[in-house]
């Protein structure tokens, strides 16, 4: 469900798949706060996630929030969970780019 890979020593990829619901939450929350708590930034990669519900949203909207974690860039977004971000209206609180790669380039500092 949840996979990581280091791109630098400042850098870690998180790859969320299949679906953020209230069932999965309780295995997602615990891997990402874990990842976003060794790294000052990371790359979410929501390629493999097929359903965003209101938990998820909520997973979202609380790591964002919490103190002590990594900065959280969204890549690969699927147009389906895009729209679920942008009619929740949570689309604008997060840094959000079209591929990995360029994540990647944002997260070194570099704008797109």
């Amino acid at each position: 469900m949840v996979k990581t890979e280091r791109t630098s020593t400042d850098v870690l990829v998180i790859r969320i798949e299949g679906r953020l619901d209230a069932a999965s939450r309780a295995i997602v929350e615990p891997a990402i706060t874990r990842a976003l708590q060794s790294v000052p930034c990371a790359i979410v990669d929501l390629s493999g996630v097929s359903f965003v519900g209101s938990e998820g949203l909520r997973l979202f909207l609380m790591l964002r929030r919490k103190q002590g974690s990594a900065r959280m860039l969204l890549c690969n977004m699927q147009d389906h969970v895009r729209e679920v971000f942008e009619i929740s209206g949570l689309l604008p609180l997060f840094d959000v780019f079209t591929a990995q790669h360029e994540a990647e380039h944002a997260a070194r500092g570099n704008p797109t």
